[in-house]
């Protein structure tokens, strides 16, 4: 099954590479509205939120939308066991967030662990591929897997991705895989259905 695995990200990173950065952009603020929209964010105190890296979803607007709401903003980390811990930030463009060990932007020492996973209401995930069904592919690392598991019927898991990300077929699901509570694209809801279309055009 990792065969299998690989290959599709192989396929989904590079179908994701292949917008041009204006383009991604601009898709990533109508994701950002879509997810702002959601009835399960809007009842959220406290919204997990993951740090762009290369050509995943830009979670900026979002993560904007989310402060200026009033809400807080949290960030995941890795820590030296390899599970991700979290923190609250309060302001991502400053010195609230640096570089951790896989490259990605992550809250600093003096702020981990201000929150606790259990006072989550949503957690914005990223992925390299989705279905229809919920599942989830990830990078491999089984991090983002193995933290949901605790949170998992808590909060409302929220997959964040482009279209071009979702497969009409089932991706191959291990035991570990955690589904989501829905998957937001740039033009539906899943497993709700399409956006309105001034969200999606």
């Amino acid at each position: 099954m990792k065969d299998k695995k690989d290959e599709l990200r192989d396929y989904y990173i590079a179908a994701r590479r292949a917008m041009s950065a204006a383009y991604a952009e601009r898709l990533s603020a109508r994701i950002a509205t879509n997810i702002f929209s959601l009835p399960g964010l809007l009842e959220s105190d406290l919204i997990m939120i993951y740090h762009t890296a290369g050509s995943e979803v830009d979670t900026t607007v979002l993560i904007d939308m989310i402060i200026n709401s009033g809400r807080g903003v949290v960030f995941p980390y890795i820590r030296d066991d390899e599970a991700i811990g979290v923190a609250r930030v309060f302001s991502p463009r400053s010195a609230d967030l640096a570089p951790g060990t896989l490259g990605i932007m992550e809250p600093v020492g003096r702020l981990r662990d201000n929150v606790a996973p259990e006072q989550l209401g949503a957690v914005v995930c990223p992925g390299v591929a989705f279905d229809e069904e919920l599942g989830r592919l990830g990078r491999g690392g089984g991090h983002y897997d193995r933290f949901l598991r605790q949170i998992k019927g808590k909060a409302l898991l929220i997959g964040c991705a482009f279209d071009c990300q979702i497969s009409k077929e089932p991706l191959p699901r291990e035991e570990h895989d955690i589904t989501m509570d829905v998957v937001v694209t740039e033009s539906r809801v899943l497993p709700h259905g399409a956006c309105g279309e001034s969200a999606a055009g």
